[in-house]
């Protein structure tokens, strides 16, 4: 069993830690380590430093080897920084490990999701193994949906596979409704889990399914696949990759699981997506209603989050419902249903020559 680490993403929602040249996964979100940091640090617990590959882009190399000195730098799957969502990035890391272990499983783990608690994470890949071993289904992850939420995608389930997991069959993909209403219909007639972004599978019947559902991403991969280990190697995998169509993964793997070919297994663990401050918040508030990270001082406030850096004290009082993040350089302090205007400010950075600070 072999573990794709994927770290090359930017992170813009968890502004200002989160940068252009040190994205979140990089970064002390919640507590002392990183999301990164805390990763390895779990996979380590059953998976020998040989069996972690981390696919990122190669401006991260020095972070991701600097953040994981166990992991071998032949280990390091270098892609080129050229943004083109997941679906050539990880098709470029599932193409070295068909190089390198064409009859191995793998298993996508992504960097800046949290796995709460970490015995039951490792469970949850150990049964994704045995279950892709035994049936040669692609598997995913699901969580079982007791409550409608708006802005994700679900799994209609089919049958359970057998009685030694939870583990079914996948009726079809269901993307993420428009209203609450129909989300609530969703989750309350419909035997329905929410997909949380697993992909265990082999490497060989990935790319297969690359070539069915995307054979132009296909034939772009086997072209890289020609000029790896030649002269000129790295410029002519730019090249290639450069005219790749940006797309995530899911064009491939949702076809593959609407045509019966996949599995999901129900998580026996918390699966967070550390993907906003609101999220942070909402799986760190404690019982005054705030969350408070770093050097901070915070007095007759409620539903915040406030999180300083060693360098500085934070002192807030009075306030509610704010997100207040500083680090050396920036400040942000926003309401916390505005979230979303963190784009508008990293637009109005670029747009008045003040890109330092993205």
């Amino acid at each position: 069993m072999k573990i794709i680490v994927t770290a090359g993403g930017q992170g813009t929602k968890m502004w200002p830690y989160s940068r252009q040249d040190k994205p979140k996964q990089f970064q002390p979100i919640i507590g002392n380590q990183t999301l990164y940091e805390q990763t390895i640090e779990a996979l380590m617990t059953d998976f020998a430093p040989e069996d972690i590959f981390v696919s990122t882009k190669r401006k991260f190399i020095g972070l991701a080897s600097e953040q994981s000195p166990q992991i071998p730098l032949k280990n390091f799957i270098v892609e080129p920084d050229i943004p083109k969502d997941r679906g050539p990035g990880e098709g470029f890391a599932f193409l070295h490990l068909e190089m390198l272990y064409p009859n191995e499983p793998f298993i996508i783990v992504q960097a800046d999701i949290l796995h709460q608690p970490v015995d039951k994470f490792i469970q949850m890949i150990r049964e994704a193994e045995a279950l892709t071993i035994k049936t040669k289904k692609m598997v995913t992850g699901g969580t079982k949906a007791t409550e409608p939420i708006l802005g994700i995608d679900y799994l209609q389930l089919g049958g359970q596979i057998d009685g030694e997991r939870e583990a079914y069959t996948i009726e079809k993909f269901v993307y993420r409704k428009k209203t609450l209403r129909e989300t609530r219909d969703l989750v309350e007639n419909f035997h329905i889990v929410t997909h949380s972004n697993h992909t265990c599978w082999y490497p060989g019947l990935m790319l297969e399914a690359y070539k069915k559902y995307r054979p132009d991403w296909y034939k772009a991969l086997m072209k890289i696949k020609g000029v790896i280990g030649k002269s000129g190697e790295v410029a002519a995998i730019e090249e290639i990759y450069s005219e790749m169509e940006a797309g995530p993964t899911e064009e491939v793997t949702i076809n593959v699981m609407n045509a019966d070919e996949a599995a999901v297994i129900l998580l026996p663990y918390k699966w967070t997506d550390v993907g906003t401050w609101n999220s942070v918040y909402d799986l760190m508030a404690n019982g005054d209603g705030n969350y408070k990270d770093g050097n901070t001082v915070v007095i007759d406030s409620q539903s915040s989050l406030v999180k300083g850096y060693d360098g500085k004290l934070v002192a807030v009082a009075g306030v509610r419902d704010l997100i207040i993040v500083d680090t050396e350089d920036a400040l942000l302090v926003v309401s916390k249903d505005e979230i979303d205007k963190l784009k508008e400010i990293q637009k109005k950075l670029d747009e008045t020559d003040r890109s330092q600070y993205l």
